[in-house]
């Protein structure tokens, strides 16, 4: 059961074919190589009393036109609120819930996409048609790196709304 948090952060609209959810989106990083370090200090500079970490979402997928917002942000505690997002950013509430929630292994510097590939993979081919459990589309799945994704083995966190299938207990 995880509680819902605010994040502030960058979204951008994209289009690509076969985009259903954000376990597409470690390849779309590796595609578009995309540059987050600076930006993401940046936010943390602009709330340095809230909790460390970044949370990549995606948001409005349209399937038909192959096209999703991707949000890249940082949580923002509710004490730092009050602070008005910095221009070009936007504010995005993660609603709480049951989420399943995978740790990806902590793997080299150089294995790390791969890992959270390979993660969401374990998760969609192995997990989810074994468990009591089902995707929950009405709230959205998240990717969470905390402190542990800095440093030479990274890993963090994939969380992903569920709930239980009918007919288990």
């Amino acid at each position: 059961e995880r509680n819902p948090f605010t994040i502030a952060g960058y979204a951008s609209r994209h289009r690509m074919p076969h985009v259903n959810k954000l376990s597409d989106i470690p390849g779309y990083w590796e595609k578009i190589n995309l540059e987050y370090g600076a930006a993401l200090t940046t936010l943390h500079d602009t709330y340095p009393n809230s909790h460390h970490c970044e949370v990549a979402v995606c948001l409005d997928i349209d399937g038909e036109g192959e096209c999703f917002t991707y949000m890249l942000g940082v949580g923002v505690d509710e004490a730092e609120l009050s602070v008005p997002p910095r221009p070009g950013t936007y504010l995005h509430r993660i609603q709480g819930g049951l989420y399943a929630v995978y740790t990806t292994p902590q793997v080299s510097e150089a294995q790390y996409v791969q890992s959270i590939q390979d993660t969401w993979r374990e998760i969609l081919d192995c997990w989810f048609p074994q468990s009591d459990y089902e995707y929950d589309d009405t709230r959205e799945e998240y990717e969470y790196y905390d402190q542990r994704d800095h440093g030479d083995r990274p890993q963090m966190d994939i969380c992903i709304s569920v709930r239980k299938r009918s007919g288990t207990r």
